[in-house]
């Protein structure tokens, strides 16, 4: 009896070129900033021509902004998934949370470029409208937390706009400190939760 061949391992698709400049290019971004970074070392990094990074993204400029976009979509999308569940509302947020964290871990370059770019813009650094996409985040949260108080886990007396400043204040902090060299803590997520829902008042 004969025994059949093993199957080839499964070949992953090649990362494509453009796939591969935007990479490279958040990573430079990220670790030097805008200005210290040259499309001649961007070029150098992907393994490809000037011509083929201006053929995908116009130039340096367009190329950061595609890169910042990029990121922002991933984390827009992340917290309407998570906004969008039907799971109670603490368990929405913890799971957002949780999410969130592996999210940094799987792209730390992508997380260390948003907030270099907010929070240390290069002169000369390409504007990106920080402010609207914060506004945007925060109308998710805000929402949620309306959810909350209809299912009765929010209080109604709370300030919901303070609220979902408070919850966004707790992840930019610790990310904060991520950036310095601190680890995101692995139970960061319910610690955060536990402190946004039940206070740190003695009962």
């Amino acid at each position: 009896m004969s025994v059949p061949a093993p199957s080839p391992p499964r070949q992953e698709p090649p990362e494509s070129l453009r796939a591969r400049i935007l990479r490279e290019a958040t990573r430079l971004f990220a670790e030097r900033g805008y200005a210290a970074t040259s499309v001649r070392e961007i070029t150098m990094a992907a393994g490809c021509t000037k011509p083929a990074l201006y053929y995908h993204f116009g130039g340096k400029e367009q190329l950061f902004l595609q890169a910042i976009r990029h990121e922002t979509e991933g984390i827009t999308r992340l917290i309407f998934d998570v906004t969008g569940g039907d799971l109670p509302v603490r368990d929405l947020i913890a799971r957002g949370l949780e999410t969130f964290v592996e999210h940094v871990h799987r792209n730390p370059m992508g997380m260390r470029l948003l907030m270099r770019a907010e929070l240390w813009p290069d002169e000369g650094q390409p504007e990106y409208d920080f402010e609207s996409l914060r506004a945007t985040h925060l109308e998710l949260i805000k929402g949620l937390l309306a959810r909350g108080v209809e299912e009765k886990s929010v209080r109604p007396d709370v300030d919901l706009e303070d609220a979902a400043y408070a919850l966004a204040g707790i992840i930019d902090q610790r990310l904060q400190l991520w950036l310095r060299g601190e680890p995101v803590p692995a139970d960061f997520p319910a610690r955060a939760v536990s402190i946004f829902f039940d206070g740190v008042a003695a009962r």
